[in-house]
C-alpha cells in the first residue's frame, strides 16, 4: 500500500504542477491580452489624429490650388491683353 501511497502522491503534485503552470500561462495571456488592448487604442487615436490632419492638408491643397488656378487665370488674362496691344 506505501507504493500505492507514494504514487498517488506524486500524481498529486504533478497535477498541482501543471496546474500551476496552466494558471501562470493564463495570468501571462491575460496581461498579454491587456497590453495589446491598450497599444490597439493608443493607435486607434493616432489614427483618428492622422485622419484629422489630412482633412486639414486636403482642405489646404484645395484652396491653394483654387488660388493658384485664379492666379494662373489672371496672368493668362494679362499676357492675351499684352500681346493684343503689341499687335496693334
Amino acid at each position: 500500500m506505501s507504493r500505492l501511497l507514494e504514487a498517488s502522491n506524486r500524481l498529486k503534485a504533478a497535477i498541482d504542477s501543471l496546474d500551476a503552470a496552466v494558471e501562470s500561462r493564463m495570468a501571462r495571456d491575460i496581461g498579454n491580452q491587456s497590453d495589446a488592448a491598450g497599444e490597439v487604442e493608443t493607435l486607434k487615436s493616432q489614427l483618428a489624429a492622422l485622419r484629422q490632419d489630412y482633412d486639414k492638408l486636403a482642405t489646404a491643397t484645395q484652396t491653394v490650388s483654387a488660388r493658384l488656378d485664379g492666379a494662373v487665370g489672371q496672368l493668362r488674362l494679362v499676357l492675351d491683353d499684352d500681346r493684343e496691344q503689341r499687335q496693334a
